[in-house]
């Protein structure tokens, strides 16, 4: 997925990370404050690292908007959480912590995301975060090498966790390559309308819409509108995302069809709408392309500004689309 409806899937991952991480911050404090924890522990500036922790896990994060959820944000997030987890491991212990544990769930989680670039930042700053916060107390006079042993085997088990998850995200990144752009369905009812529409209209112009109403307060309700006075809805799995099939249609025809969609959105109060269309034969040739295609549209539509936007998929303009709004 890209920055269309993967936007949503980043943002829900992240964002559920996000309240684990509270969890495990919470955890860890009071696991610091029983008496079978051994390591010294300085209170106050721990204290102060899990608050922005906190903070930002348990406010900032869950308050912004999906769009904002781009595969660089959510890596730089994830390393904001690992530079927090190494500092609470330097002031409860250093290399005797215990803390490094909440680590192992910061980079499983980094792997739902599907790329393997997420996983390798994230690793990078865990084993750059976790290095610093052990390497005082490696430089320390009278380190025995028992110790220095338990730091390189964390150091390890860490760098081999990441290695595998960042090859496993590959793999999934790359076996859905060929799917880029489309539903997480695949959209089978829709290319199956799609082909049908074609068959139909004996190679006539076929429009296919795909829509993105927002946080929309009654999506069975804009359905029905929708049915009612546009064409007829296709609800996917992805969210509130749904698609149409119109026959007959150019650019002109599938840009106020799209339109009227998304002014029955924001008729019910819908915050910020967007579709993307592509149309047969000029986008693409098979059902399955067409609707990749329309997929990309409404990618692309996410870096329209404003709290609307349509973009039609076209091969004249200098990106592949134009924008309209």
């Amino acid at each position: 997925m890209g920055d269309g409806t993967g936007y949503r899937r980043d943002a829900r991952g992240l964002k559920a990370f996000s309240l684990l991480f509270v969890v495990l911050v919470a955890a860890s404090l009071l696991l610091v404050h029983t008496s079978s924890y051994d390591p010294p522990v300085s209170f106050v500036p721990l204290y102060l690292v899990a608050s922005v922790g906190v903070v930002v896990a348990a406010v900032v994060v869950p308050l912004l908007p999906a769009k904002q959820f781009t595969g660089g944000f959510c890596g730089g997030a994830y390393a904001l959480y690992a530079a927090v987890v190494a500092m609470m491991v330097f002031f409860t212990g250093g290399v005797s912590s215990d803390l490094y544990v909440m680590l192992f769930p910061l980079m499983f989680a980094s792997a739902l995301h599907g790329s393997w670039r997420i996983v390798l930042a994230v690793l990078a700053a865990t084993l750059f975060c976790y290095g610093l916060a052990v390497l005082p107390g490696l430089l320390e006079s009278g380190t025995g090498e028992e110790v220095a042993a338990t730091v390189f085997y964390r150091l390890g088990s860490l760098a081999l966790t990441g290695l595998f998850l960042a090859y496993a995200s590959r793999g999934v990144a790359g076996s859905g390559a060929g799917d880029q752009g489309l539903p997480e369905d695949g959209g089978s009812v829709l290319v199956q309308q799609v082909d049908e529409e074609i068959s139909a209209h004996g190679g006539a112009p076929v429009a296919v819409i795909l829509i993105d109403p927002g946080d929309v307060r009654d999506l069975d309700l804009l359905l029905d509108r929708v049915e009612a006075r546009v064409g007829e809805p296709v609800p996917l799995d992805e969210g509130n995302l749904f698609g149409m099939v119109v026959g007959g249609v150019d650019d002109g025809g599938a840009e106020s069809a799209a339109r009227r969609t998304l002014a029955a959105a924001s008729s019910l109060g819908a915050g910020e709408t967007r579709a993307g269309a592509a149309i047969y034969p000029r986008d693409a040739r098979s059902a399955q392309d067409l609707l990749m295609a329309a997929g990309k549209a409404l990618e692309a539509s996410f870096e329209v500004e404003g709290p609307s936007a349509i973009v039609l998929a076209g091969r004249n303009s200098p990106q592949g689309y134009r924008a309209a709004r």
